[in-house]
């Protein structure tokens, strides 16, 4: 099953409202890198959308599966000022942001996995790329990429290796790509310039009611090998909380990845 092609005018009108530059491709290669382009050459922030990506990347450089009309390619490019020691919560703002702005259009329960997926059953659907260009100390571009799936056939959901979905497989609802596209790049850029790092203690909050695998035993995979613990949740600047024998100790999203245990 395949979608309509997004209404490239009605988001270029809604984008070009909020102040940013765009591009629309039919095909490209990834978003983000389309995006740090756009940047780097005009200086401006801008929304990248697209209809397919033949080089779209996941976190460590995996391959994100982008087969045309059949999902969600953005990536948000927006300036922030933000510490490097806040710099770990923009996903969590973002993943925040799309759960919100998906769960008021489509029939589904969505939660999150530290640090960058969305989940649906238990099932990925979703994942967010950050990368960024420093401009000075505090203040940096930020390319905010997201990959929806929502009519992805269950052949190519079983061969990507790990448990996944689509949003038609969750949700009986009509599915509008221009429409939810729309809304989410309305939820990320609205969450990501009114985030204040300074003040993180309701975000902390709000991602441990969203979190699938909150106070669950986890296996946290490391260069070292592989640990277990029990996830207690993030830190105020969004490493995972991971409680041992040793006690709490901290990850970054560079350290680790995160796998629940079998049930």
């Amino acid at each position: 099953m395949t979608g309509d092609p997004i209404d490239a005018d009605a988001v270029r009108a809604a984008v070009e409202a909020r102040g940013l530059d765009w591009q629309y491709h039919e095909r490209t290669g990834s978003t983000n890198a389309d995006a740090l382009r756009h940047h780097d050459t005009h200086g401006r922030e801008v929304v990248v959308f697209g209809e397919s990506q033949h080089a779209g990347r996941g976190r460590r450089g995996r391959q994100w599966l982008s087969p045309p009309r059949r999902n969600l390619y953005c990536t948000v490019g927006l300036g922030k000022t933000l510490p490097a020691n806040r710099r770990g919560l923009l996903s969590i703002v973002t993943g925040l942001a799309l759960c919100r702005a998906l769960e008021a259009r489509v029939d589904a329960d969505i939660g999150l996995k530290w640090p960058n997926d969305l989940l649906g059953a238990g099932r990925k659907f979703g994942g967010i790329l950050i990368e960024s260009r420093p401009l000075n100390d505090a203040d940096a571009f930020f390319a905010i990429g997201f990959g929806i799936n929502l009519f992805m056939q269950r052949d190519e959901l079983d061969s990507l290796g790990s448990p996944a979905t689509s949003l038609s497989e969750l949700s009986a609802a009509s599915i509008d790509r221009s429409e939810l596209l729309l809304a989410c790049i309305d939820a990320v850029v609205q969450a990501i310039r009114g985030f204040d790092p300074l003040a993180v203690e309701s975000l902390v909050d709000a991602f441990a009611a969203r979190d699938a695998f909150h106070d669950a035993e986890i296996e946290i995979h490391t260069p070292a090998g592989i640990r277990r613990g029990i996830n207690r949740g993030i830190a105020p600047g969004g490493e995972l909380r991971v409680e041992t024998g040793r006690g709490i100790e901290l990850h970054s999203a560079a350290e680790i990845s995160l796998r629940p245990l079998p049930a």
